[in-house]
């Protein structure tokens, strides 16, 4: 009873503070506990910059399947991204058009809101490889038991597939889809998006029953009170920059790909080089892959490698692929001693890796030793087990590189032809010997 008179309480406060401002539904607040970023940043209620009414106009207009209701907090983070965050506001333009249109495709296959696409901003900013202070990672946040579990992603040391922007895109919309089935209201399923399901029902049950976001507003976490209001102003600012003097400057540009899926092991730093392309190319098109090869346990990874050299790639595809499946951490006699006694055929490899050494210089570090030998700094604490930084004066390091290689036979092969030219050599004594005689 008493919680109900509080908040009633509280109720009758805004709207006698603010609907003469918005003539709109106004959350209670309790201002002495609200803690948005606002709040936080601009120690508010503000005065505000933007006329209240223009937003309310703008918002009604964007309004399309999910609700864009304005109040005072959506109008402090329009704020917010217009003037204090202004910047950040800047960069989602530069970087939308590397991510909307993957977006535009799931959200329209799994018939969805499109205006769902800003979700993406508020929760990583576009940053494919965003990790939380709680562990959430990539454009969409997943935490990494919900990726493995429910959307059977695979993460590790070697591989995070919640950095693969179409893998984990589509995850998202699945996910998107299933809490709107269960919450029936889209407020609810961006909070539950955001703190999970169980506490929007918790929230739901402590605020009395009511199935509304505004409605449990109070009972909520704090950072899920901030993150629809966050969504509305986002989407407000993605379509009305212009009005407050934010364009976008540096366009981040894609660049166009086409995928392959591999299975097993993979040295990523000589398919880059047989195809003809750096490394760091590779790397930004697959934030997904951590390492610089891919594990002998890898199934159906897909890899991205740049559309301007796939023509050059497909017609060399077995020779690349065979050269990048040698595993150069296995010594050249583990893999001779491998090959079938049985086998006879002579095997021409047209490039294999061979081991070469470095010697430490006084003056020498990481990244300028690996400039030298032309590797990623990466791959060169890999093949040395190198865990710091520092490297000492004299330290022999140890590195690869594609050298041709004439011919390959198995061991039947190499014992018979041995045995076949020492017989030849015994005939041929055995005859100079007779002609010797006669003589």
């Amino acid at each position: 009873m008493k919680n109900s008179i509080v908040f009633l309480f509280f109720l009758l406060l805004s709207y006698v503070s603010f609907s003469q401002v918005t003539g709109a539904y106004q959350p209670a607040y309790d201002f002495k506990q609200i803690d948005s970023l606002a709040q936080l940043e601009q120690g508010g209620p503000p005065a505000f910059t933007i006329d209240p009414g223009l937003i309310q106009d703008r918002l009604k207009k964007l309004e399309n399947v999910i609700p864009l209701n304005y109040n005072i907090i959506t109008h402090q983070f329009v704020e917010i991204f217009a003037f204090r965050k202004a910047s950040f506001t800047q960069r989602m333009l530069e970087k939308k058009d590397v991510f909307f249109p993957l977006y535009e495709k799931y959200l329209k296959k799994y018939g969805l809101p499109d205006e769902l696409k800003y979700l993406s901003l508020i929760e990583s900013g576009l940053e494919n490889r965003a990790i939380s202070n709680k562990g959430a990672g990539g454009l969409w946040q997943f935490m990494p038991y919900t990726a493995r579990g429910d959307f059977g992603m695979r993460v590790d040391q070697y591989i995070d597939e919640r950095f693969d922007a179409e893998r984990a895109t589509e995850a998202a919309c699945q996910y998107l889809k299933r809490l709107h089935k269960t919450f029936g209201d889209w407020h609810l399923a961006l909070a539950a998006y955001n703190t999970g399901p169980a506490n929007v029902k918790r929230a739901m049950r402590r605020c009395g029953g009511s199935n509304d976001f505004w409605g449990i507003y109070a009972c909520l976490p704090a950072q899920t009170r901030a993150y629809v209001p966050q969504f509305i102003a986002m989407t407000y600012m993605m379509n009305f920059h212009w009005d407050h003097s934010i364009q976008p400057e540096n366009w981040v540009i894609d660049i166009p790909k086409d995928s392959i899926l591999v299975s097993g092991y993979l040295n990523l730093n000589i398919l880059t080089q047989l195809t003809g392309f750096s490394l760091d190319t590779l790397k930004r098109l697959n934030p997904h892959i951590l390492s610089h090869f891919l594990p002998k346990n890898a199934k159906n990874v897909k890899v991205h490698l740049p559309k301007s050299h796939f023509t050059y790639f497909t017609q060399n595809r077995g020779r690349i692929m065979d050269s990048a499946r040698v595993d150069i951490s296995v010594p050249a006699e583990a893999v001779s001693d491998s090959l079938d006694d049985k086998e006879e055929e002579v095997q021409e490899v047209s490039h294999v890796a061979k081991r070469f050494t470095y010697k430490v210089r006084s003056g020498d570090n990481l990244s300028s030793v690996a400039r030298k030998l032309r590797i990623s700094v990466g791959e060169l604490k890999r093949l040395n087990r190198i865990k710091g930084s520092k490297l000492r004066k004299g330290q022999i390091l140890s590195y690869y590189k594609l050298s041709k290689a004439k011919q390959r036979f198995s061991k039947k092969y190499s014992r018979r032809k041995y045995t076949k030219s020492r017989k030849s050599m015994k005939s041929k004594k055995k005859k100079s010997r007779k002609r010797s005689k006669r003589r």
